[in-house]
């Protein structure tokens, strides 16, 4: 396990990098001949198993979204985000998940594994990815098994009740939701195709940003921001409609003149495809991995009413 030693002259103190989950076992092995100037006649090896109690006893959480949250995926979807009702515990991840075909059989192979897992701060939205070798046409996985998802199908994702929460308690129930397979999106972002319904001046109405088709909810929330000049503007955000519409509540009111539409060029729908370029033409090897994004502005008017 990752964490920190401490050493004083009569204890080792040992501090996990995550906090352990009640009710999961945890071997405990201290080897003395391992501390610093032991001899070779050191006492043999100690062994502990030690459980933290469960406080809850009874299973109560639960899948409460996942995204897309619309009834089609495209053919090309390249991940999805499972969110519950509370926070959930470790491991956990991809052998908890699985996607059935229209047969109701599992496909191989669809979800990418990683060592590492994608989680909120508050470790309650995990994000899986298919695998981007078989979303990607030319790619040897693509040639070898085609994409996981075939278009006029249906695909059945299933989340295991297995999954244990932060009380070492297993879900509620096995959740299961059941998508269309459409045709693949393979064209860039075009921000012309969005349509901006500006605010009235001196309210607090909503700014509101439709899309064509849906984009990545995640990327949503972080990705597309409100400025007056250089100002950003401070306030709430919604993603409503099957991630196809964008709403901005200011904290205060709107003032009358040029405002902009911040998006980051990490914006991306369901397909993976970015503003102005399509996953499906991308180089791997040239994916802009900078910690500072690219910015592009959009200007919208806040008119002020007309007088008489």
């Amino acid at each position: 396990m990752l964490g920190t030693y401490t050493v004083t002259d009569s204890a080792l103190r040992f501090t996990p990098q995550f906090p352990l989950d009640a009710g999961r076992p945890y071997v405990v092995r201290f080897e003395p001949a391992h501390v610093p100037g032991a001899g070779p006649e050191t006492g043999t090896q100690l062994v502990q198993t030690i459980t933290i109690p469960v406080t809850h006893v009874t299973p109560s959480t639960t899948v409460a979204r996942v995204y897309p949250s619309g009834d089609a995926v495209p053919e090309n979807l390249l991940r999805m985000y499972v969110e519950f009702s509370g926070p959930m515990g470790r491991p956990s991840g991809i052998p908890h998940l699985k996607l059935l075909g229209s047969d109701g059989r599992e496909i191989e192979g669809a979800f990418l594994p990683l060592d590492y897992e994608f989680w909120d701060p508050a470790h309650t939205r995990f994000t899986a990815f298919l695998d981007p070798g078989r979303v990607k046409s030319g790619i040897l996985p693509n040639a070898q098994m085609g994409r996981a998802l075939d278009i006029g199908r249906t695909v059945t994702l299933v989340v295991s009740r297995e999954w244990r929460d932060e009380h070492g308690l297993p879900l509620k129930e096995d959740y299961r939701r059941t998508y269309q397979v459409a045709a693949p999106i393979e064209t860039g972002l075009n921000p012309a195709s969005w349509r901006i319904e500006p605010p009235a001046p001196g309210s607090r109405d909503a700014l509101v940003v439709s899309f064509p088709a849906p984009l990545d909810h995640g990327l949503l929330m972080r990705a597309l921001g409100v400025t007056r000049g250089e100002t950003p503007l401070a306030g709430d955000v919604r993603v409503q409609e099957a991630e196809t519409r964008w709403s901005f509540v200011p904290r205060e009111p709107w003032q009358a003149g040029q405002h902009w539409l911040l998006a980051l060029d990490i914006l991306e729908d369901v397909a993976g495809n970015q503003i102005g370029k399509a996953f499906e033409v991308d180089n791997f090897d040239t994916v802009d991995k900078s910690s500072n994004p690219q910015r592009i502005t959009i200007p919208f008017l806040v008119r002020a009413a007309a007088s008489n």
